[in-house]
């Protein structure tokens, strides 16, 4: 754990009274979620406890049918993930959204390319997607195609992708539910880093021994209902 980073006096997201109805079926039933700075936070439920469904609702993917959200003490509309982001929010969804063809910069600056002049200015972007893996760990090669990576390292050019779009508050959605367990040791090593900087993260998982290793508070959530934090 590495709660030596949180900075419990200043909450960067929270989630008052979050209710998200589909018709008659409740998914999130009144939550309430607070996370601080430098804060690793899980949320832990079974399958079909809501979890993905309250974070999608943070990251702009779902709206509330009731309650609010701030970052940074701010009321937001999350009306689509362009929200999440231009508040600093990234997510890296269990199933990876990466080109596979494309190289590892060419995904991470998707959208959001360089340019000089009228060109692609591809040198800075090389340029920036290294010094940002450098600074938070993130190793990787800049110029391998995504199909020719490891899952953990596709994991780490989603990560990359949140970072350099400027987040400071990342969701990792089951970021462990495909790596080996050496690449489960590395991206608690990763997040550490990330922490460490400053950065705030939230994982949604089930898995209690994971938890342990790596998340400061760990929020637990039964068939869309809060019902404790842990540790208390």
């Amino acid at each position: 754990m590495a709660k030596e980073y949180v900075d419990m006096n200043t909450p960067v997201i929270e989630m008052r009274n979050i209710v998200k109805k589909f018709g008659d079926f409740v998914a999130n039933d009144g939550i309430n979620l607070t996370v601080h700075k430098g804060e690793i936070h899980a949320i832990l439920g079974e399958n079909g406890a809501g979890k993905s469904t309250l974070m999608n609702q943070l990251y702009g993917l779902l709206k509330p049918t009731s309650g609010d959200i701030l970052v940074n003490g701010k009321k937001i509309d999350m009306n689509n993930p362009r929200d999440a982001i231009a508040a600093g929010i990234g997510m890296v969804h269990q199933h990876f959204m990466l080109v596979q063809p494309f190289t590892v910069t060419e995904n991470i600056v998707l959208g959001t390319e360089p340019t000089k002049g009228v060109q692609l200015d591809m040198a800075t972007a090389r340029k920036n997607v290294v010094e940002i893996s450098e600074r938070y760990g993130l190793s990787i090669d800049p110029d391998a195609k995504i199909e020719d990576i490891s899952v953990g390292m596709q994991q780490r050019v989603e990560i990359l992708k949140a970072l350099y779009r400027g987040a400071d508050i990342l969701i990792l959605d089951e970021p462990t539910s495909s790596l080996t367990p050496q690449e489960i040791t590395e991206l608690i090593a990763i997040m550490h880093n990330l922490v460490k900087d400053g950065k705030s993260i939230i994982i949604i998982t089930h898995k209690l021994k994971e938890i342990k290793e790596s998340a400061d508070f760990c929020t637990i959530i039964r068939m869309g209902k809060y019902i404790t934090i842990w540790p208390a």
